[in-house]
């Protein structure tokens, strides 16, 4: 048997959690002292105690994982319903960290803005000059996505120019149309 506090040390929570999940019926202790009102817990009950985590941390309601735990579901299903839990964080992660190099990106472009200077810019007439051109669309403006659609639309106009025996000159040129939410990438 174990005290509160042992208990509350193994199972990694605190001893107002342990006091409330006995106040709602959820983890009772196996003894109570009738003199003192001391708590007293088995070893056995770690593993109830752990369910009742494992099933928080998958954002159920105390109502909600009293009543999973009345219908003492196996190690199995509990464990599936965690990795489940689990890959749902993962994919919440991988899309916060998505948002958070937009982010970057836009705050990069507004450092940006207003530091080129205008004497720097010169506008000169320039002949005009025949180009092959791919389109692709990009999920946005964002390298991450603009990237990999104008090398696989440059690779493709490469190829295809090379297959008909012709040979590119000049540098490349890219530009880029907004379509709603979406961009048109131009890979000439």
């Amino acid at each position: 048997m174990f005290v509160i506090g042992e208990f509350a040390r193994l199972g990694r929570v605190s001893v107002r959690m342990l006091r409330h999940y006995d106040t709602i019926g959820l983890l009772h202790p196996a003894r109570v002292d009738d003199a003192t009102g001391y708590r007293s817990y088995r070893a056995s009950q770690l593993a109830r105690l752990n369910r009742i985590i494992a099933l928080k941390d998958l954002g159920l309601t105390l109502q909600q994982v009293q009543d999973i735990l009345d219908k003492d579901l196996d190690v199995n299903e509990l464990y599936g319903m965690l990795r489940l839990r689990r890959l749902e964080l993962e994919a919440g992660i991988e899309a916060d960290r998505d948002r958070l190099t937009r982010v970057e990106a836009r705050l990069s472009i507004i450092e940006r803005e207003g530091l080129m200077p205008v004497t720097d810019v010169v506008i000169k007439p320039i002949s005009s000059v025949r180009v092959a051109e791919l389109t692709g669309v990009a999920d946005g403006f964002e390298p991450t996505s603009i990237a990999p659609v104008i090398q696989g639309l440059y690779d493709v106009l490469c190829g295809q120019l090379a297959a008909d025996g012709i040979q590119p000159v000049g540098p490349a040129i890219g530009y880029y149309d907004h379509l709603d939410e979406r961009v048109l990438v131009h890979a000439a």
